[in-house]
């Protein structure tokens, strides 16, 4: 599937429910399409609510769905870790600029300091992060 660059000021929303078994879908004022799988590591179901291989490829979807472009692994595990893992098992929406709020505290801090420590196998590779995250905003 191909999408189409959205125009600023077009806010999108990624969706996820359990009906049966999992869905998430990309919500625009004028669509609602299902959340392309871009096989980051597995092609696991996607998943949230637990630090499981589904999320983490669910991370990665939403990551690049909004960027349009592949994330950062440090990044991708990070929201993972820190935002998909957390998601309500039963159903959630979450906004672009909502991820994108995410990006620029998680990795922009300030004062260098953060309240918890990253989980294993993260980093908060700040000056990575703020490059990659700047350069997304350039293309828009």
């Amino acid at each position: 599937m191909t999408r189409t660059r959205r125009s600023r000021g077009s806010e999108q929303y990624y969706v996820g429910r359990r009906p049966r078994g999992t869905e998430v879908y990309v919500v625009t004022a004028t669509e609602v399409e299902p959340l392309e799988h871009r096989r980051y590591q597995s092609s696991a179901t996607f998943d949230w609510g637990d630090p499981t291989t589904g999320a983490l490829e669910l991370a990665f979807a939403m990551l690049a769905g909004i960027t349009e472009s592949r994330p950062p692994d440090p990044i991708c595990l990070t929201f993972w870790a820190e935002v998909v893992s957390c998601l309500d098992r039963a159903g959630f929406v979450l906004g672009d600029s909502e991820i994108a709020l995410w990006l620029l505290t998680a990795f922009c801090d300030g004062d260098g300091s953060h309240d918890r420590p990253p989980p294993d196998g993260c980093r908060r590779p700040r000056g990575r992060a703020v490059g990659w995250f700047r350069s997304r905003l350039r293309r828009r």
